[in-house]
């Protein structure tokens, strides 16, 4: 059987819609909009001249293999509580890529190695902004040097971006989650504040955050310190966000609702920019002599950035061979893959 077609499943959220948007410009009429609201996917495909086809589909249900019958690719937009559903893609044969960014949750992924050679598919998982774009950046930096001692990752999120609900919420949610980093250290969000330059907009605040880029990378630097922070363009909000890990107001970000409320209200509050930026310092030794390689990434709209990495990938998987199993981005990639979409700066 023939698969030809592309299923986003959160096809009309902030990441689908705008990687769904992209992807139709070069596979018109190959696209499915699939999730839990069929008027909210017809709603996508009427917008787009209906050259999309509206699926419901809810994933934290079971999946009949043949709604996926003509699927060449799966692209998953929404987080999951289990791998049933990735699960059947590569028992089937499909393609999937998984923006995710819980560690957790994709170690969990990764363990579906073996149905995916098995079966002949091919897995992407880390594939977004962070992590992502920030993995083949690491990458990248640590190759500019002969060995490398430190690897610093940090992230810049303007204040007056709209973010998906899910991924504010994420944020929060992590707050009341150490983990545990380099030599097993066990770690608390939003803490460790480092100051950093960013292109164009000067030092920001970053701090300590589990992303899981840094867990990732470190299966190929597995005796350095790799550590990736979180920052804001507005100093007021870090400072806010710092204040709340500090004090006992965070425990309370614990119970659903107040998680919902707050997120809510950050969407509602428009201050800062739409502006988004990676910065990448790999300290180690080149020519015998200590050295240091920074590479900078800035841009607006962090949900289209994960957009455009998504769909590069996955013209990548669609276009050229790639070998069967599961892999991060950087295991697979590198980032000459992505040089088409975005600038970077390197000192």
């Amino acid at each position: 059987m023939s698969r030809e077609n592309i299923l986003i499943v959160g096809g009309y959220g902030e990441v689908g819609s705008k990687m769904a948007t992209m992807l139709l410009t070069s596979y018109p009429n190959k696209i499915w909009i699939a999730g839990r609201s069929f008027e909210k996917a017809k709603q996508f495909c009427a917008q787009h001249h209906h050259l999309a086809k509206p699926i419901q589909m809810d994933v934290s249900k079971t999946v009949n293999a043949q709604q996926l019958a003509n699927v060449a690719l799966v692209i998953m937009c929404l987080e999951q509580k289990d791998t049933a559903f990735a699960h059947l893609c590569l028992k089937e044969g499909i393609m999937y890529i998984d923006i995710t960014a819980s560690y957790a949750f994709l170690k969990k992924l990764e363990e579906l190695h073996p149905i995916a050679i098995q079966n002949n598919a091919t897995a992407v998982f880390s594939v977004g902004m962070a992590p992502g774009l920030t993995n083949l950046m690491a990458m990248h930096a640590a190759q500019q040097l002969a060995s490398i001692e430190k690897l610093h990752i940090s992230i810049l999120l303007g204040a007056g971006d709209t973010h998906g609900n899910a991924a504010i919420l994420w944020i929060l949610h992590q707050l009341n989650i150490p983990f545990y980093s380099y030599k097993n250290k066990k770690t608390t969000n939003f803490t460790n504040r480092r100051k950093v330059p960013f292109k164009e907009l000067g030092k920001r605040s970053v701090y300590q955050f589990n992303f899981s880029d840094q867990h990732t990378l470190a299966k190929h630097f597995p005796t350095i310190p790799i550590m990736t922070r979180l920052g804001f363009d507005v100093e007021s909000l870090n400072w806010f966000v710092s204040f709340l890990q500090k004090s006992r107001i965070a425990k309370l970000l614990k119970f659903n609702k107040i998680q919902t409320t707050l997120a809510s209200l950050i969407q509602k509050i428009k201050i800062g920019s739409e502006v988004c930026g990676i910065h990448v310092e790999a300290i180690g030794e080149k020519h015998h002599k200590e050295a240091v390689f920074t590479l900078d990434f800035l841009d607006r709209d962090e949900s289209l950035v994960t957009a455009k990495v998504a769909t590069a990938i996955a013209k990548e998987l669609l276009n050229n061979k790639h070998p069967f199993g599961t892999y991060h981005i950087e295991e697979l990639f590198t980032l000459e893959t992505l040089q088409a979409q975005f600038t970077f700066s390197s000192q």
